[in-house]
């Protein structure tokens, strides 16, 4: 069987689920386990009644500034038990929220701000300058006059009487920016119904979450919406903190947790606590069967999903499933089956379904899909179109991605069709990093890629021409350049200034021929003085694939990247016993700058 017959029969089996609200679902939980803990961050800790009340305080407050449904809310503030509180009391206003990372340059937050029009910023003090110009309609949630006006509101669940409008599952939830081939990020707009289902699905679908679930995910991420409210309409606990071993006041033990791929090598140098002991979900990338089985053989009592799904489906559209006890299968595991009420076709450019074993194209249908591209509707348009195999008025989402069929009815990710990559689980569109580089006065001309010169590793590297006068562009200026705008994980790790670029026979840019970077040829460092500056300057090399590092190199310029920072911080906690920060590394990037921070750190040995 082959074409539309089959693939008729491979899609998502339909399951009735209640177009709901975030708050609603939330609620509901609320009134059955009232007492249980929700939350945790550090040493604070909230019940569902507590979290729900804190909430329904603040959404009352920012009912009375005139935020209600179809209005956005930009939400600016630290990973907290409060930023919580402000992603839910967004939710029972009726607006949708904007998560913005503290970590984003100013330039990108200024961005969305803009870009986004939102009718309200909930930030603090210390969260970053946004605040002081955003016409008056800021919320300092740690100015004592907010905390006053809080601490009259009452605790009870909104209802719509009290809305600016009624609240609908057609409304927004959350608007997320993912990257832009043309060089603007774009927001993605999802809807309450959307969200509704895939968390019906989830609860159905992942029991692990009514344990323990770490959030360790940036809040710009839709990552988060698995890590967070799946546990917290389940009735589950969310540890809300990075993963290091200081985040959650030791080994967390964890029964859930999302993560991506690039996260396998940092569980394996974490404790036994940080690896879930029911359910690993793994999304954002290619997930490969020789990495996973070394982590399976470790955790034998877990199930894998392996998940995918753009951020404009909704999370997740389909899964592959490890069960305790099944052969890891080798290379690149597939996409898996399409979730319940989801749709999925492979096409040709005719639009038409292929054949099992054929590549296409993939588009997604379904309730999922989100309600576009917020104030892009020519974009929209192009991405989200009339979906020829469902009801009169159904939309697919065009993915971008080739896969097809396997005979079993699972499907395989064979590339895309454009430019846009993962990196670390986020996507990147690597034209936005390129119309950053061709800002600077002497490039003339860049192309950026990812490369993947060591196993698991993947790290973006930018290659350029200067415009040929006496003066070539500064690597070191480029990556600053891009990091002033856009986020840590898009900044290339290296950038290779070229003479000229090497050429297919049809004249195109051979990106095969392009050089790998080499990290350590510039240094001009010292070498290691005594015992500490030795054993860092190994371990700096091990981490990041280098056969030697020089006590003046910079881990960052070395290629290195915060995930890889994580890692190395935990081998300096196993190794040298040393207890450090992971913000230690960033404020001291050498091993020079570094070793004498471990003299006052405290000892991890017992």
């Amino acid at each position: 069987m082959s074409g539309p017959k089959a693939q008729a029969q491979w899609q998502g089996m339909e399951r009735p689920f209640a177009a709901l609200t975030l708050p609603e679902l939330f609620e509901d939980q609320v009134r059955r386990t009232p007492d249980a803990p929700a939350l945790g961050c550090g040493d604070e800790q909230l019940t569902y009644r507590e979290l729900n009340a804190r909430a329904n305080r603040l959404a009352r407050l920012l009912t009375e500034r005139g935020v209600g449904p179809e209005r956005i809310v930009a939400v600016l503030v630290p990973r907290s038990l409060e930023l919580v509180v402000s992603l839910l009391a967004v939710a029972k206003t009726g607006a949708a929220y904007l998560p913005m990372d503290t970590d984003y340059p100013a330039d990108r937050v200024a961005f969305m701000l803009s870009d986004a029009r939102p009718a309200c910023l909930l930030t603090t003090a210390g969260a970053g300058a946004a605040a002081e110009d955003f016409d008056g309609r800021a919320v300092l949630l740690d100015d004592p006059a907010v905390a006053q006006a809080l601490s009259g509101a009452a605790e009870t669940d909104l209802g719509d009487e009290e809305r600016v409008s009624p609240l609908r599952p057609a409304h927004p939830a959350y608007v997320i920016y993912t990257s832009g081939s043309t060089g603007v990020p774009k927001a993605v707009v999802i809807e309450h119904r959307a969200l509704a289902d895939y968390l019906g699905w989830s609860r159905q679908t992942y029991p692990s979450a009514r344990g323990t679930s770490l959030w360790h995910s940036s809040v710009s991420f839709d990552m988060t919406v698995t890590s967070l409210w799946v546990p917290l309409v389940t009735g589950g606990r969310v540890l809300a903190g990075p993963l290091e071993e200081d985040a959650f006041g030791g080994a967390p033990e964890c029964t859930f947790l999302k993560a991506t791929p690039s996260h396998l090598p940092l569980l394996d140098v974490l404790p036994a606590g940080f690896s879930p002991t029911e359910e690993l979900m793994l999304g954002g990338e290619a997930l490969i069967g020789s990495v996973l089985d070394e982590w399976r053989r470790r955790h034998p009592a877990a199930t894998v999903l392996n998940v995918y799904g753009p951020t404009e489906v909704t999370v997740n559209a389909a899964e592959f499933r490890l069960e305790p006890g099944e052969p890891t299968p080798d290379g690149v595991l597939p996409l898996g089956r399409l979730m319940d009420n989801a749709r999925g076709y492979v096409l040709d450019a005719a639009l038409q379904p292929v054949g099992e074993g054929v590549a296409g194209e993939l588009y997604i249908a379904g309730p999922g899909l989100a309600r576009g591209y917020l104030g892009r509707a020519g974009l929209t348009s192009e991405r989200f179109v009339a979906d020829p195999y469902g009801a009169p008025g159904s939309r697919m989402y065009r993915t971008g991605d080739l896969a097809r069929w396997r005979p079993d009815g699972q499907l395989e990710f064979l590339g895309r069709t454009d430019h846009q990559v993962k990196v670390r689980g986020h996507r990147v569109e690597l034209g936005e990093i390129e119309a950053v580089l061709m800002r600077h006065p002497l490039v003339s001309r860049t192309v950026v890629l990812v490369r993947e010169d060591r196993e698991g590793d993947q790290r973006i590297v930018a290659y350029v021409t200067g415009t040929g006068g006496s003066e070539a562009p500064e690597p070191a200026v480029l990556r600053e350049l891009v990091g002033e705008s856009l986020p840590e994980y898009m900044v290339p790790s290296a950038v290779v200034v070229l003479e000229r670029w090497p050429l297919t026979p049809n004249g195109k840019v051979d990106r095969g021929q392009l050089p790998a970077p080499d990290y350590a040829s510039e240094s001009g460092g010292r070498a290691p003085r005594n015992a500490t500056e030795e054993s860092l300057t190994g371990l700096f090399a091990d981490v990041l694939g280098l056969p030697a590092v020089t006590i003046d190199d910079s881990f960052f310029h070395l290629g290195g990247h915060s995930l890889l920072a994580t890692r190395l911080i935990s081998r300096i906690r196993t190794t040298l016993h040393a207890e450090i920060p992971l913000r230690a590394l960033f404020e001291y990037p050498t091993v020079a700058e570094l070793a004498p921070q471990l003299a006052g750190a405290p000892s991890t040995r017992s």
